[in-house]
Order: C-alpha cells, then structure tokens, then sequence
C-alpha cells in the first residue's frame, strides 16, 4: 500500500521559496488601557440604561366603531316586504314611510268592512229609522277602526328625523320578528370606539388614559384618544357580544373574559397618506393602552426589583 505524505508537495513547494510567515499579535500597552476602559464605559452605559430605560407593559384587545344617534328600524312581526320606499344616503322626517309589509289579508279585510260599511250607510239614508242599519254601523266603524290599524302595522315609519345609512332588505323577501330592515343615523353625529382589553387589566385601567386606536386597513394611522369610562364589570365573550348587538358582536372574535372601554372620536372624519376618510359604523380595529411602565431591568428580571425593594426597607 501506498504511503500518503503528511504534507502536501504545493504546500512544501511554498515553504521552501519563502512565502508569508505568520507573527504573534503585538498589543501595546497603550492599546490594552483604552480598550480596557472602552469596554467598562460600554458595560456602564448598558447597565445604566437597562435601569433608566423604560418598558410599556400594553392591554390590547379588539375594537370597533360606533356612531352616536344610529336607530336600527327592525321588523316587528315575520312577513314579507311588499315595497321599500327609501335608499342609502336619503334624508327623511318623523313619520316618514320607509317600507312596506306584503299586507294582501289587511287590504281585503279592510275593503270588505268599508263595502259593508257603505250598504249600510246606504239603508240609513233611506231610512233614518232603520235602528238595525243605525247598530250595525256602529260596529263596522269600530271594525273599520281596526282593520285600520291592522294595515298600518304593515308599513314602517322614520321613528326620528335623520339619514338613511343601509337598507338591508328587498321587495319579495322573507323577515323575521327583530330582524333589522333599515338603518338610520340621526343628527348627534358623534362617534365612539368600543375597545375589548383583557379583564386581568380592569385594576390597572381608569377613566382619562389613554387609548390607541387602529382601524384595519390603515395601519399607519394610530388615532390616540382619551377614555371616556371604562366597565365596572368584567364581562365574558358572550356577554360582551350581546352589548355590541347581533351585527357588531357576531363579528369579533372573543376568546376570554374582557371589561369595555369606551372612547369618543374627536371627529368622523381622519387622515391618511393617501386621502381623507370617514369612519363608520361597524369598522373594527385594534385598541390599546399602556397601564403599567417598568425599566428594562425590572422587566426582563423580576427578582430585581424584590431586591431593590427589600434594600430601601
């Protein structure tokens, strides 16, 4: 068997004809004392900073928008929708007919009791003794009366002045009773954002903080507002669904106990990069606020500060 050389020939090659040789680093002693107070400056300034620096410990959870003065008209009885006499964005007054209910039994009990009405109006005027024609008109007004009222029940009015926001059904459709038909903003024009944070926080949360706001879809805009009050209760995912209603509730995901914070919006209208928007009714986001502030310290190492408060006592 063939021995292999311990060197290889290009490397003895290159030894011989005096290639670059290797030397043993050379430190001054002047490089040593300024390196040596170099890195003591720097692990002093980590140190110093780790205890002024400061660290923000966040309750954050999901939010949405609400606007002041919305009135949903919901359907009072199951029917179906003859007619809708109104459209998004349409002013309206007091009273005002927005839709009507498929009312085919209303219309015809109506019309028969003023067919039978006029007969016998008409014997009476034939004969004003007629004491038979005189009761039975009596009792077909009060019928008359109430098929009245029973037809008008089938149409459903503006409860207030103000502004169409949606419309949520058509001609031809099927509603169930509560179910929301049409929206309406009225004249307070304000708005509020509802903020979800988690309940372990309620001590920590009080009235005057404050609260970043950011609507999804526009991330770089944070809005910062001021708490406005905060719920005594901490309130489970359900619950606090059934605060926001069937529309907003049923949108969010929540999955542990959580306490309401409310905000007011300083106005409708914000700014972002590209344009001026609108907030609305329903956008959801993502609110936080700082409730507890450490030094960096403190934070990474709990025992520290056990340590330093045993010190001072």
């Amino acid at each position: 068997m063939a021995s292999h050389p311990l060197f290889r020939g290009e490397a003895l090659e290159h030894h011989r004809r005096g290639g670059a040789r290797g030397d043993v680093l050379q430190l001054t002693p002047r490089t040593l004392f300024w390196t040596h107070w170099l890195l003591l400056l720097a692990l002093a300034g980590a140190v110093y900073y780790a205890f002024v620096g400061q660290v923000d410990e966040y309750a954050s959870g999901p939010a949405v928008v609400r606007i002041a003065g919305l009135h949903e008209v919901t359907a009072p009885r199951p029917g179906v929708v003859s007619s809708v006499e109104v459209t998004p964005g349409q002013r309206v007054t007091h009273g005002q007919l927005l839709l009507r209910m498929h009312s085919s039994t209303e219309v015809s009990e109506l019309e028969s009791v003023e067919r039978e009405l006029s007969d016998q109006l008409a014997k009476l005027l034939r004969d004003p003794g007629d004491a038979v024609a005189r009761e039975a008109i009596v009792g077909l007004r009060s019928r008359r009366d109430l098929a009245r009222a029973k037809l008008a029940r089938q149409e459903l009015r503006a409860p207030d002045d103000g502004t169409v926001g949606d419309v949520r059904v058509r001609a031809g459709q099927l509603v169930e009773p509560g179910m929301p038909v049409v929206t309406l903003l009225g004249q307070s024009g304000g708005g509020r954002v509802t903020a979800m944070l988690p309940g372990r926080y309620r001590p920590l949360l009080q009235r005057g903080m404050e609260l970043r706001f950011v609507a999804d879809g526009f991330s770089r805009e944070v809005h910062s507002l001021e708490i406005e009050s905060v719920g005594d209760q901490i309130v489970g995912a359900t619950e606090a669904a059934r605060y926001l209603g069937r529309d907003l509730g049923g949108s969010l995901r929540l999955t542990g106990p959580v306490v309401l914070v409310h905000a007011r919006l300083p106005r409708l209208e914000f700014e972002a990069e590209d344009g001026t928007y609108r907030f609305h009714h329903g956008m959801h986001g993502h609110g936080e606020s700082a409730v507890r502030r450490d030094s960096i310290a403190f934070t990474f190492v709990p025992g520290l500060k056990r340590v330093f408060d045993n010190v001072r006592r």
